[in-house]
Parts: C-alpha cells; structure tokens; sequence
C-alpha cells in the first residue's frame, strides 16, 4: 500500500540524499577549520604582498601610500610626494622590534 502512493521512493531517496549531503557538508567544514592550522607559508620562497591608497583632493593633489610585506618579515611604506617614490622600512616582524626614531 505505501508503494502505491509513493512508487519510486522519493521519500526515501530525498532522506537518504539529504542525509548524505549533511554528511558532506559537516566532512568540508572540518577540514576547512583544521586545514589552515596545517598549511605552513613557504618562507623561503620569495614572497611579496602589498595594501595600497590613493587619495585626491579637491585641488587635484593626490598621493598614493603602500604597505608592502615582504616573506623574510620586513615591512615597507612606500609613497609618491608628487615628484618621486620614497621609501622606508618600518619592521621587521620575525625579529626584535626596531628602535624609534624620535626625528622623524
């Protein structure tokens, strides 16, 4: 009688596909939280990444700021006053903190 009213099992089939993409679901948010803790950057591999701004101003001045991180730690400001690009080292964040320099 209840093959009469349901012939193909869609019940059946529709629980057993939800349930088997439930289980696939929880396996990749498992692996996704537990994943990033393994992969390991490879630092010897020279590697550079950089967070930049530009900004301009009514009077049609702008300037342009970047972040730039290096793989061995080091951390640049870069900038451009208009007439040439400056640079200047800012950290190192595998080593010890850099000093202060109370001119600047």
């Amino acid at each position: 009688m209840a093959d009469e009213k349901d012939p193909l099992s869609l019940k059946k089939n529709f629980t057993a596909f939800a349930l088997f993409l439930l289980v696939v679901l929880v396996a990749i948010d498992v692996v996704l939280r537990v994943a990033p803790g393994a992969i390991k950057p490879d630092v010897k591999k020279p590697c550079i990444s950089a967070v930049g701004h530009h900004h301009e101003f009514d009077d049609g001045s702008s300037y342009y700021i970047y972040t730039i991180f290096e793989s061995n730690g080091d951390v640049y400001q870069c900038w451009w006053n208009q007439e040439q690009w400056n640079q200047k080292k800012v950290t190192n964040y595998r080593g010890p903190t850099m000093p202060v320099n109370e001119a600047q």
